[in-house]
């Protein structure tokens, strides 16, 4: 976010005058451009579209778009959420319902590519080889990692899901060693317990996997294996679409992989809810 404003200041002199309009207005209204549209921001600064376009390349992006994931992804970790709530009057209701869905439809897409190939194989093998597989994720993050280790506990054994009820999570990890795998979901705003955690298991040799958002920097030296997810959301939490579906991808891909592992883990958890769990409808 500084380099941006620092970017718009060294570059101020060389602006046309149109361009000086534009900057004027993301100086003093930086925060919406993570909410607007193109032709919206144009609108609200009641210039061209061709001049925003023209201005963002001017800053070394290829466009718009690519300006303002720059911005969103820093104001993820830097704008406190009743702020992040006011921007959803934005949309009328009537929109709301078409934008939410087509924000999450573009989460996914862009997710997917931006994967890395090798990146996923190597995910893979570690969580298909691993005698022990912890799954990590606080607040938000943790209705995804649940939902990862109960897919994941359907077709394997030895999955951890890391609860920290009660602050027990140095029981639940202690037992970690060399060649277990960790799969963390973190995402702004970062959670320090699941940095303190993720530290702990890097250094007792255990492999991570992290989920993360696009502009991961901050928390790369976390992870060994990093799954970028796109998270922009029209409201005032992160939307997790692209992570669930992702993460849905790697459950198929394991469950593939070890397909006889698979069926025998299957086929003893069904004769457990087979006595009575379910309802005979």
């Amino acid at each position: 976010m500084s380099n941006f404003i620092q970017d718009l200041n060294n570059n101020y002199n060389t602006f046309t005058r149109s361009q000086k309009i534009v900057a004027d207005y993301l100086t003093e209204n930086l925060n919406a451009i993570a909410f607007c549209t193109l032709e919206e921001l144009a609108e609200r600064i009641g210039v061209s579209t061709t001049t925003i376009i023209r201005f963002s390349r001017t800053l070394g992006y290829a466009g718009y778009t690519e300006m303002q994931k720059d911005i969103q992804s820093n104001i993820q970790t830097k704008v406190g959420l009743p702020e992040r709530l006011s921007h959803q009057n934005d949309y009328p209701t009537d929109t709301l319902l078409a934008a939410s869905f087509q924000n999450d439809i573009n989460n996914i897409r862009h997710t997917m590519e931006v994967q890395d190939n090798d990146t996923l194989q190597a995910v893979i093998d570690s969580v298909s080889d691993a005698p022990n597989v912890y799954v990590l994720g606080m607040r938000s993050s943790f209705s995804i990692s649940y939902y990862m280790a109960s897919r994941l506990s359907e077709i394997r054994e030895n999955i951890h899901l890391i609860q920290t009820v009660g602050m027990l999570y140095p029981e639940e990890i202690v037992s970690a060693k060399p060649g277990d795998v960790c799969i963390a979901y973190l995402f702004p705003r970062y959670s320090k317990l699941s940095t303190t955690i993720l530290s702990w298991l890097k250094n007792e040799g255990v492999k991570i996997i992290l989920f993360t958002s696009q502009n991961y920097s901050a928390v790369q030296g976390y992870g060994d294996h990093i799954l970028p997810c796109s998270i922009s959301s029209v409201s005032y939490k992160n939307s997790y679409s692209a992570p669930l579906a992702l993460s849905n991808y790697l459950v198929a891909a394991i469950a593939q992989k070890n397909y006889s592992e698979s069926q025998r883990v299957l086929e003893r958890t069904e004769s457990i809810l087979n006595q009575g769990f379910y309802l005979g409808l």
